[in-house]
């Protein structure tokens, strides 16, 4: 008898052991710009639904998910807003090349609280008042790149980055103009759909900056991840991606 009880406990104690590593194999981790937070966890949800799988969603500044990865970060995808960030994964040979997809990209605009009462009209405007502008950490935040890109090209960069704040990521910039914190800030079209408390003053002209496109990879050519990124360039996905405000690269 203690024959089988001891038998029956060894029998339990694998079928748990097992239930644990199926369950540590059906939670992945991906990691997203937050720029594409909304339009992600739509698309997520659904794919879990239809996979039976849980995906965590890391959600920050481009350049603060590469170097995350680069450190070890146990993510099978990476959804950069930028191309330079996956090209340095690339070198680092933690992705392949081959499999980088660019299936969206993005323009600039130049959002205003509610509360400021400035009259821009152009971003040469800027040097008229005594503004306080927002934008991405320029380390970390393409959007920020993006933004110092075009206040250089203008050559205006140098006469009002003491008026500058930086954010860890286009939504704390955003936030910042939402909550009159700053009186102007420069986002992603796609971010500027749903103010609530600011406007959108003008779109930033495209020869101002490089293209903003996004790329997207799996890390270490995980198989889960090109599930995944094949997922999100279906025609469901790219459908919820235009909703959100994306041009959608054919």
């Amino acid at each position: 008898m203690r024959k089988k009880i001891k038998l029956l406990s060894v029998i339990l104690c694998v079928l748990a052991l097992t239930g644990c590593n199926k369950s540590s194999q059906n939670e992945l981790t991906i990691s997203v710009a937050t720029s594409l937070l909304n339009p992600i966890n739509e698309i997520i949800k659904e794919y879990e639904n239809e996979n039976n799988v849980k995906v965590n969603i890391n959600f920050g500044g481009s350049g603060t998910l590469k170097s995350q990865i680069e450190n070890g970060a146990d993510v099978c995808a990476y959804f950069s807003a930028n191309e330079k960030f996956m090209d340095e994964l690339v070198e680092k040979n933690m992705v392949k090349e081959d499999e980088i997809n660019v299936p969206i990209s993005n323009s600039l605009v130049l959002i205003k609280s509610d509360k400021c009462k400035y009259d821009i009209k152009s971003l040469k405007d800027l040097l008229k008042y005594d503004i306080t502008m927002a934008i991405g950490q320029i380390d970390t935040v393409p959007a920020g790149q993006y933004a110092k890109e075009s206040l250089e090209k203008l050559n205006i960069f140098n006469e009002i980055k003491d008026k500058l704040v930086y954010g860890k990521d286009v939504s704390a910039v955003k936030n910042y103009v939402e909550t009159s914190e700053v009186d102007l800030g420069i986002v992603y079209k796609s971010d500027s759909l749903d103010l609530k408390s600011s406007q959108v003053v003008l779109e930033i002209p495209k020869n101002l900056h490089g293209k903003i496109n996004y790329t997207l990879a799996p890390i270490n050519s995980s198989e889960d991840g090109k599930k995944i990124i094949e997922f999100i360039n279906s025609k469901y996905s790219k459908k919820i991606l235009r909703e959100y405000g994306f041009l959608i690269n054919e």
